[in-house]
């Protein structure tokens, strides 16, 4: 069973699934089975990781991830690691994602690398070495170079941000995030890459940009107030034209969500509120959703709109911990 649970763990960490084989694997993951065997399983998949020849700063920068989800390599609390597991289901998908960036990098000179964390509940600025900006949404990390020195600008993402990019024509500025990247000159667009969601979306706010994907073998030409999602499941993409206001109501502190399933909305809260949510997936609806609350929504507020509208689900805000119920 020790093998067999390392395998499995190993096999999630390095490969690419869909959000619902994601979220069996996380529901797996947080049960009590087999615990001490999972528990060991991660730890050795993280020393993996860390034996890896990569740059310095690019290790010190995954050391930093697993301590800003709350994931520590060496713990003896049972209880806190059944808490923890779903982060570190998400900590393994970044990890896999990382490993991407390394593999587009691996023909450059090493440099220091900066890594910027968000955590939950927070929304923050940064200015580049090269003068772009960037807003940076709750639990999203920005890894850079203290200094753009080659023929590009090349940052990874994991998470979502806005980018305002300095002109500079002789060295395209590049987001990149698993087998996707979006190469700019000047220009501002919105990238969400949460590594627990099967899509990737970029949306162009202004200039013009190239999308990369399905590992960089595709590209796509956005024009201002286009938006492209990509699957990473299945390899697919399409071209949708959101409402803008929608596409950065999170830097205003606003929640939209537009035709959403239940649990991709509980999601997305854990991202806006230091809650955890609880819940039964095989119970939720599998309907789709859409809200907009105002900036300074408290969950409470939240949860007793989505109840009213839903009709069948009760809620308890207890700790740190939202549970969600059916109505009997």
């Amino acid at each position: 069973m020790k093998n067999y649970i390392q395998q499995l763990v190993e096999l999630f960490g390095h490969n690419s699934y869909s959000a619902g084989t994601q979220k069996k694997v996380q529901q797996w993951l947080a049960d009590e089975e087999h615990v001490d065997e999972k528990n060991e399983a991660l730890r050795e998949l993280w020393k993996q990781a860390g034996e890896q020849r990569i740059p310095d700063g690019m290790q010190q920068s995954i050391r930093r991830m697993q301590q800003n989800l709350g994931i520590q390599a060496e713990t003896s609390h049972r209880n806190y690691q059944l808490f923890i597991w779903r982060a570190a289901a998400i900590f393994l998908l970044a990890v896999s994602s990382v490993s991407i960036y390394l593999m587009l990098e691996k023909d450059r000179p090493e440099k220091d690398l900066v890594e910027c964390f968000i955590p939950t509940a927070e929304i923050r600025e940064l200015t580049l070495p090269d003068g772009t900006h960037v807003m940076l949404n709750s639990k999203s990390t920005l890894l850079y170079p203290d200094q753009f020195t080659g023929e590009t600008r090349s940052v990874y993402l994991i998470g979502e941000a806005n980018f305002k990019v300095k002109p500079d024509k002789k060295h395209p500025f590049i987001v990149k995030a698993n087998d996707y990247q979006i190469t700019a000159l000047g220009t501002e667009f919105n990238v969400n890459a949460y590594p627990e969601s099967n899509e990737l979306i970029a949306t162009l706010l202004e200039g013009r940009v190239k999308v990369e994907f399905n590992n960089l073998m595709s590209n796509v030409i956005l024009k201002p107030n286009e938006q492209l999602i990509y699957n990473k499941q299945t390899k697919q993409h399409n071209l949708r034209l959101p409402e803008i206001s929608d596409v950065t109501a999170w830097q205003r502190g606003e929640l939209v969500f537009s035709n959403m399933h239940l649990e991709d909305i509980f999601t997305n809260l854990e991202r806006k509120f230091p809650y955890a949510f609880v819940y039964s997936l095989h119970s939720m609806k599998k309907n789709t959703y859409s809200f907009r609350f105002r900036n300074q929504a408290t969950l409470e507020e939240v949860m007793e709109i989505i109840s009213q509208v839903v009709g069948d689900v009760n809620y308890v805000i207890k700790g740190n911990k939202c549970y969600v119920t059916n109505k009997k």
